[in-house]
């Protein structure tokens, strides 16, 4: 009897002290998580000094299927902590604006993570075609940097173009428009007031189909196209090698 209590208490005390150890020594690498955490967001606006230049919209291509909407969270939250302002998400089907609740729950777990204490400091204004008004209204008394994104799809594309065209044909029937008149910067001019987004300066196509599948074909006649192989898993290093390939390219803009 007295035997097996000597044996349980031993037992108790070395678990005890296995469990103390272990304790112990993962101390300084829960800091070092945390540390490196609140430091993310100061890494990456350091990274953004060295680019030679910064894109002001960035546009995401989507040609991949089942969409980790965490992941594209993460790239958009990137793009916002080095200083671009306005980001488009492009997917041919539709999928993401029609998720775009949960993609923007996922942003706000993005944002926490990157922006840690400066959080409150930075909002990312999410809006889906035909539905600018809420985004609108976010921007409206904030204090905030703003960072917005617009989510859109193949008819988006299309469908601008054909509102252009409708309301010149308007213009040239009233007599309040030459056709001479319709020129591309006329039409640059008219396609902004329908998208309230810049051109995109960067395209990323994300995937290994070569194509655009129709992302906003009138907008990306000046707009520099590279690669991501993929959104699934992506880390901070490839989004980051991304930018610098941009930040290296010269631009010559048909000339």
């Amino acid at each position: 009897m007295i035997t097996a209590i000597i044996l349980r208490f031993l037992h108790y005390v070395i678990a005890l002290s296995v469990f103390m150890h272990d304790l112990i020594f993962s101390i300084p690498n829960l800091y070092g998580m945390v540390y490196s955490k609140k430091n993310l967001v100061a890494s990456i606006r350091s990274d953004a000094k060295l680019l030679k230049k910064l894109p002001m919209h960035v546009g995401l291509v989507m040609v991949e299927n089942n969409f980790s909407y965490r992941d594209i969270a993460n790239i958009i939250v990137w793009s916002v902590a080095m200083g671009i302002s306005y980001v488009s998400v492009y997917d041919i089907n539709g999928e993401i604006k029609r998720n775009s609740i949960l993609l923007q729950q996922q942003i706000e777990r993005s944002k926490e993570e990157t922006f840690a204490s400066e959080e409150s400091k930075f909002e990312i204004s999410l809006s889906v075609s035909n539905n600018k008004k809420n985004a609108a209204n976010n921007e409206e008394g904030s204090s905030s940097k703003q960072a917005r994104v617009h989510l859109v799809a193949a008819d988006d594309g299309r469908e601008n173009l054909v509102k252009a065209t409708h309301s010149f044909c308007e213009l040239v029937n009233n007599n309040q428009y030459l056709i001479e008149d319709i020129v591309p910067s006329s039409v640059d001019s008219h396609i902004q007031k329908i998208f309230q987004l810049p051109d995109p300066d960067l395209v990323i196509l994300v995937g290994h189909i070569d194509s655009l599948l129709g992302y906003l074909p009138w907008q990306i006649r000046l707009s520099e196209i590279l690669k991501l192989p993929s959104h699934k898993g992506v880390n901070y290093k490839a989004f980051l090698s991304v930018m610098n390939i941009y930040g290296k390219t010269e631009q010559r803009f048909g000339k």
